[in-house]
């Protein structure tokens, strides 16, 4: 197995920035009067911004989805497009569909935070009535086990969809995930995914602990696994007709404890409505090493992930910040070209 790239060079400044590598962390000074004021400022912005987009009807909360992915995404097109290219082939779409993607894509980004912020107003009945689950019995005869399960889960699709359908439907169930860049974005995700009954472990934060507390219990533990965290886990993995760049610690997290593997699906049914699909992950560690082991079971998620995209690339959050490189000769051949 090749080794992950640990250097901080190897990673551009924009993405050591966006993950917090250890090169780019800067000692931490008192704010002055004007950041203080500045902060402040933002923060009401901000709580105005999410009281708005949470109490009015859905047609006018969505309607300033693109706007706030143009926002999200400022500065991202040329790098998110060229590595849809990469992933996709650069002959799946015409220059004008292209940019058609992008639109769509930054529709998505937009319409997933406001769907978000309302799950964190809704109630049970609600929250059950706007997220389906189908594959339950999967995730059952998995706990039927005893040793809890290990959810893969990805960003395609709704982020806050898997809060709402499982949490509400009586799972314990833990999320890991990276902190937020604004303590007070950070405390306002911590809220929704407890309104949802859900509790969330932040990466660096005694995660493995944490995380064979969640199995011992029979719990459920979802882990994103289509991104980069800890440079030593991380590993490239064939990804459509590249290779993707990603973190192989939820595969062993769940090997170590035994874990049963699932993995979700998240689908759109309309705007504010989705569907989530659990479904056994076809994956068997048999040769013993454990990051081989886990490698292996992680790639087994990505190829289902790559599939999804193929219909479905506007709705794949990093595309702005994910790592990939063309594939290596000897790597999988990628899939046949399609028209549009």
């Amino acid at each position: 197995m090749e080794r992950a790239e640990t250097s901080p060079n190897l990673i551009p400044a924009w993405h050591r920035e966006r993950i917090g590598h250890p090169s780019v962390k800067r000692a931490i000074r008192p704010p002055g009067m004007g950041r203080s004021l500045a902060d402040g400022l933002i923060r009401g912005l901000e709580a105005t911004v999410f009281w708005g987009l949470t109490r009015l009807p859905d047609f006018w909360a969505h309607s300033p989805a693109s706007g706030i992915g143009f926002l999200q995404r400022a500065g991202a097109k040329t790098r998110g497009i060229a590595r849809m290219q990469s992933v996709l082939g650069a002959d799946a779409y015409d220059p004008a569909g292209w940019s058609r993607l992008w639109t769509g894509h930054l529709r998505h980004v937009g319409l997933t935070a406001i769907e978000g912020l309302r799950f964190g107003m809704m109630n049970r009945t609600q929250l059950l009535d706007r997220v389906s689950l189908t594959g339950e019995e999967h995730l059952r005869a998995a706990l039927d086990r005893g040793r809890g399960a290990m959810l893969f889960i990805t960003h395609l699709g709704s982020l806050g969809a898997i809060p709402a359908a499982l949490g509400p439907r009586g799972y314990d169930i833990s999320i890991t995930g990276n902190a937020m860049s604004r303590p007070s974005l950070e405390r306002k995700v911590s809220e929704l995914y407890a309104h949802g009954g859900v509790e969330r472990i932040l990466v660096g934060d005694q995660l493995p602990s944490r995380a064979a507390r969640v199995f011992r219990r029979n719990g459920v533990l979802a882990s994103f696994v289509d991104y980069t965290v800890v440079d030593r886990l991380n590993d490239w993995l064939p990804f459509g007709r590249a290779e993707l760049k990603t973190n192989l610690g939820p595969a062993l997290l769940a090997l170590r404890n035994r874990a049963p593997v699932l993995y979700v699906e998240c689908r759109r049914r309309g705007e504010g409505d989705f569907e989530l699909r659990v479904s056994p992950l076809a994956a068997t560690a048999v040769d013993g090493d454990p990051m081989a082991d886990a490698r292996s079971v992680t790639q087994a998620a990505i190829a289902r992930l790559a599939g999804e995209i193929e219909g479905r690339p506007e709705e794949w959050w990093p595309w702005d910040c994910t790592q990939v490189r063309p594939r290596r000769s000897g790597s999988a051949a990628p899939a046949a070209p399609r028209v549009h």
